[in-house]
């Protein structure tokens, strides 16, 4: 089980994403980069960010953690503390909900998230399926 956060998390979330049955229109409606920003709280520290690509290829998708230097701005950037992601991913946190309590800030793209609001069920179910180790687990 990868530890959240990290390079391997993000991986394995990448992974379910783009084995899901609904992976090429997810693909095709948010082709770009996301980036994931996890601020310190409780046993996290340090400030994680980690950039996603989501690309349309033909008829499936491309779906990865972008390695090395970040290349401009994320279409969308979702930030918010360590607790908040634990959450969210555990599936106790609604993701509008989050929004609106601003317990989630988004910034970036946000017509295009509000036009494409259905795809953002794969997301959500992916982050749930990541078997995950806690920092305060691990």
């Amino acid at each position: 089980m990868p530890l959240f956060p990290s390079t391997e998390w993000m991986a394995e979330f990448c992974a379910r994403l783009a084995a899901h049955s609904e992976a090429p229109e997810i693909a095709q409606a948010l082709d770009g980069v996301y980036r994931f920003v996890i601020e310190p709280a409780g046993p996290l520290s340090d400030r994680h960010s980690y950039d996603i690509s989501i690309r349309p290829t033909g008829a499936g998708a491309n779906i990865g953690v972008v390695d090395g230097e970040r290349h401009g701005d994320p279409r969308l950037t979702m930030t918010a503390d360590y607790r908040r992601w634990q959450q969210l991913v555990q599936g106790e946190l609604d993701i509008g909900m989050a929004v609106m309590l601003r317990r989630l800030r988004v910034s970036g793209d946000l017509s295009s998230l509000i036009g494409n609001v259905s795809n953002a069920g794969p997301l959500v179910e992916s982050l749930h399926e990541v078997d995950t180790t806690w920092l305060e687990d691990s």
